[in-house]
């Protein structure tokens, strides 16, 4: 097999590149820390059986895992859909028994944490290219790499996904709190 020619040290270099990233990354894709951890290591063990790229972790690299570590995320989300739309169902119906008793200091780290609570109202693509911008910081065209799509069209999912945090954060706070961009 290919990957077992592969040094050690390039592949424990990959990891320690970009190990971190991915597992913030799939931890806000799944909203489950244990999940995240099965799909980054199925990325690593994938990336093991790969011919080692010549430079060492590379963008190319990056893109390619965080693109492996997507489709793993996918994987176990469809596996678990059933469980997710129940639970999601549930959480709708309590957020509107307890709305009017709620009450946020939107102070910036409160601010944050509403706005990662808020996440499930995007769709998975919309909450990747969020994810993928605001979190690890990359550009159109590295997040349309790793996504599949078109720069043009993450742009656009950026745009409505950006509405609907807003909309979902206001509508928690009662629709009194001030939305910032």
């Amino acid at each position: 097999m290919k990957g077992e020619h592969q040094t050690p040290d390039g592949v424990e270099a990959t990891i320690n590149a970009f190990q971190a990233a991915l597992l913030r990354y799939a931890a806000r894709l799944l909203n489950n820390v244990t999940l995240a951890q099965d799909a980054v290591q199925n990325a690593f063990v994938k990336l093991s059986r790969r011919e080692p790229p010549p430079d060492g972790p590379s963008d190319e690299v990056r893109n390619w895992l965080f693109r492996v570590t997507h489709n793993e995320a996918v994987d176990l989300i469809r596996a678990e859909e059933s469980r997710r739309r129940t639970l999601e169902r549930f959480a709708r119906q309590q957020a509107c028994e307890t709305d009017d008793g709620l009450c946020y200091d939107t102070g910036a780290d409160e601010r944050e944490t509403l706005v990662l609570a808020c996440l499930p109202v995007l769709t998975p693509l919309q909450r990747q290219v969020v994810l993928l911008r605001l979190q690890q910081g990359l550009d159109y065209e590295a997040i349309a790499t790793i996504t599949g799509q078109k720069s043009g069209y993450v742009g656009n999912l950026l745009h409505h996904a950006v509405k609907a945090l807003a909309a979902e954060v206001k509508r928690r706070e009662g629709g009194t709190g001030h939305v910032s961009a």
